[in-house]
């Protein structure tokens, strides 16, 4: 702007020493007022392009406002989202602390009763270890008592036996002796009849 200011001061001093020159009033009017007129449109022009200038200036400062609050939005949603994330890992440690103290409780417990378990497997194995061998003796005993049983029945059997082929010898012998003399008796009988035994 100030040179364009010095430009029109220049201007009038040449107007000026024109008018001590030669050309005429209505030229040098002529020229003065073609001279406001650039100057008007100039100035015209430097009025809109400093409106726009400032619309611009207002656009800009919206979206520099819009921005600003985009952003302390962004901000405001990061602390949110970082204070339950906070929360949340604040809740699960206290979780996790709970969990593992429940566990290491309940290990402690479960290695009483492991032991517990321990002992009384040693026990009942012992136990059994005893069981089995007063089992084994018992069998053994019981073992001999049924061979003896087997040989003192074997021996009852056969004296048994021999006494019952004793008597059936005696018997069949009486029996073979009473049947010759039925036979006999029945011959005699049939041959009283006039009967050929042979025939019938």
């Amino acid at each position: 702007m100030p040179p364009k200011l010095k430009a029109k001061s220049s201007k009038k001093k040449k107007a000026k020493k024109s008018k001590a020159g030669t050309g005429s009033l209505e030229e040098q009017f002529r020229k003065a007022t073609l001279e406001v007129d650039v100057l008007q449109d100039h100035l015209a022009l430097q009025r809109q392009v400093t409106r726009q200038a400032q619309q611009r200036k207002y656009e800009l400062h919206g979206k520099l406002q819009e921005l600003h609050e985009d952003i302390q939005d962004e901000r405001d949603e990061k602390q949110a989202i970082y204070n339950e994330m906070t929360r949340r890992h604040w809740d699960l440690e206290q979780q996790s602390s709970a969990r593992i103290q429940n566990l290491e409780e309940e290990v402690a417990e479960l290695k009483l009763q492991l032991n517990d378990s321990h002992e009384a497997y040693q026990l009942l194995s012992e136990e059994s270890l005893r069981t089995a061998i007063e089992k084994e003796t018992e069998i053994e005993e019981l073992k001999k008592q049924v061979e003896n049983m087997e040989t003192e029945y074997e021996q009852i059997l056969h004296s048994s036996l021999d006494r019952i082929l004793a008597k059936l010898t005696v018997t069949g012998q009486q029996w073979e002796k009473e049947s010759i003399t039925i036979h006999q008796q029945y011959k005699h009988m049939l041959q009283d009849c006039g009967l050929n035994p042979l025939d019938i």
